[in-house]
Parts: structure tokens; sequence; C-alpha cells
């Protein structure tokens, strides 16, 4: 293999950020090169096995095809057009696993974090096998965010404007389970567990349209490593740099036309690692929201509107409703092709990620709420645009002439 290649990308990549944020010491960012070659190559020797694994045992995405008597794919979000390998998202969170585990201690920090990695690579792995049904994937989802909420990691405060904080740790209690030192920050720790599921859930549902989800989590957790680098968390900036490696070796395989898909092992990790990695970082939400913003406000925007029109009983009537409404299915209405698709949000996300961690202060706030107020519009004016042309479509269609 040529190591040049790699070698000269992350140099390429980490010359791009000292130039845009200033940071002026590239020695800390080059200390962490062979962390990303490890994450290349072993992305790039694990992918292929786990393709021939999953084709020899049927462990694929199959359009419009359902398997165990349920729906694999719903036929309109379907944007794959032939039979694919699924748990590829383990060539991914494999390598960030092992990293995890052998190259820091084993105590109350890492422990937990690593009981809920491998809860979620466990869970979203069955799910690949099994296409579980969304209760046992939201269980599975939910023990992962407890783990990290009994850890000793806590939400205590959030600040406001300046150097003005928000106490989130009115009520905490301390206790050990097995010599772990746990503890409970209350209500921070309850505003953690939304926090988490929120950032999952999210990002999860980015991951409709071939390499998008790969493509956008490459940027995010580039942009997470220069803040953990900037903020001096060795163990932030460790995996959000072998998790960045793994991704640029696993596109490789999976731009269109892709020969293996991410799946579940990916899009049940990414949202989860992300928010953990940007609050042990102690980046400020504000960056956090702006970083996150684009499938934060997608989710959001969704969900609502899935309320409005189908105006579910219960949350479990919400969680089985499975239609293409999302940002990335809107687009693809459009005619954006899937290459389009993961341009349009890999560049809102680095470009809103940019501005976050470049400015300070009260620009930060004027920038988030401008951001959030800018992407709102998109969405909408997207989905508009999207819902014309579909309903323009019907009413061009053969079959129109014979509807009364």
């Amino acid at each position: 293999m040529n190591y040049a290649i790699p070698t000269q990308l992350f140099t390429y990549l980490i010359n791009l950020i000292d130039t845009t944020f200033a940071t002026g010491d590239l020695s800390k960012y080059l200390a962490f090169l062979p962390i990303f070659l490890i994450g290349i190559i072993f992305s790039f020797l694990l992918t292929p096995i786990i393709g021939k694994i999953a084709w020899k045992y049927g462990i694929t995405y199959k359009p419009k095809q359902k398997r165990n008597n349920k729906d694999f794919d719903n036929s309109q979000k379907a944007l794959h057009d032939i039979e694919t390998p699924a748990l590829g998202g383990l060539a991914i969170t494999i390598p960030a696993f092992l990293i995890m585990t052998l190259c820091f201690q084993l105590n109350a920090f890492t422990i937990p974090i690593l009981l809920a990695f491998l809860i979620l690579i466990i869970g979203s792995a069955l799910d690949d096998i099994l296409n579980l049904n969304s209760k046992i994937q939201l269980g599975y989802q939910i023990l992962a965010c407890l783990v990290i909420v009994v850890s000793a990691i806590d939400l205590l405060t959030i600040g406001v404007i300046g150097d003005t904080f928000l106490n989130l740790s009115e009520y905490t209690h301390s206790f050990e389970i097995l010599g772990l030192h746990l503890s409970l920050a209350l209500p921070g720790d309850i505003i953690l567990f939304f926090w988490l599921m929120l950032c999952l859930n999210a990002v999860k549902w980015v991951g409709g349209s071939p390499a998008l989800i790969e493509s956008y989590s490459t940027v995010i957790f580039l942009l997470l490593f220069v803040i953990a680098i900037r903020t001096g968390s060795l163990f932030s900036s460790t995996i959000s740099i072998i998790i960045v490696g793994s991704l640029l070796s696993f596109l490789f395989f999976a731009i269109p036309p892709q020969k293996i898909m991410s799946g579940s092992p990916a899009k049940s990790v990414f949202g989860f690692l992300m928010a953990l990695l940007a609050l042990i970082s102690d980046a400020k939400l504000s960056t956090t929201i702006m970083i996150l913003g684009l499938p934060l406000l997608d989710a959001i925007f969704v969900v609502v509107r899935r309320v409005v029109v189908h105006k579910p009983s219960s949350l479990g009537e919400l969680m089985k409703i499975n239609d293409a409404t999302h940002f990335h299915h809107q687009l693809m209405k459009l005619n954006f092709s899937g290459k389009q698709i993961l341009l349009i949000e890999s560049s809102i996300a680095f470009l809103l990620g940019s501005i976050a961690i470049a400015t300070t202060g009260a620009l930060r706030y004027f920038v988030i709420i401008f951001g959030i107020t800018l992407i709102l519009f998109l969405i909408a004016f997207i989905n508009y645009k999207a819902n014309r042309e579909e309903a323009q479509r019907k009413k061009d269609s053969p079959e129109s002439k014979y509807s009364y």
C-alpha cells in the first residue's frame, strides 16, 4: 500500500484547518498522524472482509423486498438500486473501539463509554442482520444513553452569554458499582439523556442516500478533532481522528456505485459519538448545535410534519411512520444525484461548523440564530419545491387523464 497518499491527505487537511482557524501549531495535529493512518489501513482491510461475510450470510439491503416478513426498506426511501451488503459500519466502529480499549486506561471514565459503545455496536449489527423492530432499536439506544447518564460524565453547566453559566447540578449523587465511581447530576443528566438520543437519531436519519452519512460524518468528526486539539482533550482527539481515517477509507467503497453500505452499525453510532465527544471536549453547546445543525433541524422538522400530517395517537404510532420526507429525500425529488446531495449536505456542515469554531462571544450567538433561521428556511424551501415538483409529475403522468 502507498502510505504517501494518506500522509499527504492528512497534511493537506491539517494545513487547511490551520489556515482556517489560525491555530498556529501544526505539531499538535501531526502528532495524531499514526492514529489517522491506523484508521485508514484498518478500515481499508476490514471493509472487504465484512462485505464478503455479509454476502455469504445474506445480510444485504434489498430494495423493495422483505426480510423476516417485515419491510426491510421503505420502497420510497430505497435510494439504492441493487442488492448491497450491509454491516459496513463495523469497519469504522471496530477500529475506534479497539483504540479506546488499547490506548486508554480502563477506569470510571472509559469503561462506561466502552460499554455504551459496545451496546450500540452489537444492537445495530443485530438490526442489520435481523431487521429489528423500532421498539427494540429504541431500547438499546436508551440503554446506551443511560449508561453515560449514570457514569462519571455529567452535564454540569451550559454557557449562556459570555462567562455566564446555567447551573445544571443542583442535585448530585455519587455512588459506586463494581468499584467504579459513578455520579448523577440533576437536572443536567436528564438534559444529557435527551440530547444524546436526539443527536443519535438525527444523524441516523441522514443515512438515506449512498455515502451521505459517511461524507457528512467525516466533516463533523474532523471539526470535532479540531475542537478537541484546541481544548486539549486527548480522548476526543484520538477517537475523532481515527474515525476520520476510517471514514475516508470506507468512502472508497461507499461512494456510488457503492460496493457496501455502512448500515445501522454506522447510523446508530455516529450521532451518539458526536454528541459525546463534543461534551468530553468541553465544546460549547452553541458550537455543537451549529455543527449538528442540519440533521437536528431536519429531524425536528420531519417529526413536527409527521405529527401535523398523520396525527398519530401515540409515540409508538409516531415511530411506525416511515415516510420519505427528510431533506435528502426532497433533494432527490428535485433530481439531484446522490453525489450532489452528499456534496450539498457536507458543504453545509463544514460551513456552519467552521463558522461556529471560528467565532466567539456575542458574535457566535448571532451566528447561531442566523444559521438556524437559514437552515429552517432552506429545509422549508426545499420541501416546498419538492412537493410542487412531485405534484406536477403526478399531474403530467399518463394515468392522470383517466382520474376524476
